[in-house]
């Protein structure tokens, strides 16, 4: 989602930075894996073919100006327990380091895109919010725009 929400011509873009914009604006503590902004960048540059430095400053702008979101790092256990939930659930592990983090960091939800995580939320009692609409996950294809990361800054967060 972060990703979504700094690409501002991306299709989802619009759904996803109300959600987010509502977490830094203190509606929620938004939690955030610390390997996901390296996440993030390899999503823009990689799979989006964003400008590279344009994608890093986006990033670093978005680390810099908002200190809401929670910063967190995986335990062992907590590793462990991914690998335990591939079993349980019958899904893959990068999915369910998410759910891992989730319970690790007892969060009651996972914002997520990903409609996979419908029925896996089910199974951990933790509440799943797709922000964007089905359809407007239907043509992500089609997307042939710019691609090019907000020019350096997220988007402006009103009170």
């Amino acid at each position: 989602m972060l990703a979504i929400f700094l690409v501002s011509d991306h299709p989802a873009n619009s759904y996803v930075s109300k959600v987010v914009e509502e977490g830094l604006r203190g509606v929620y503590i938004p939690l955030i894996m610390d390997i996901l902004p390296v996440r993030a960048l390899w999503i823009m540059t990689k799979k989006w073919k964003c400008d590279e430095s344009e994608s890093v400053a986006a990033i670093r702008h978005f680390l810099k100006e908002y200190d809401l979101p929670k910063y967190f790092a995986l335990s062992r256990e907590t590793l462990s327990k991914s690998f335990e939930l591939t079993e349980q659930l019958r899904h893959d592990v990068y999915d369910c380091v998410y759910l891992a983090a989730a319970v690790q960091e007892k969060a009651s939800a996972i914002v997520t895109t990903d409609s996979d995580f419908e029925k896996l939320c089910r199974n951990l009692n933790l509440t799943y919010l797709n922000p964007v609409p089905s359809e407007a996950l239907r043509h992500p294809k089609e997307w042939k725009r710019s691609r090019q990361p907000r020019s350096g800054a997220v988007a402006p967060i009103s009170p």
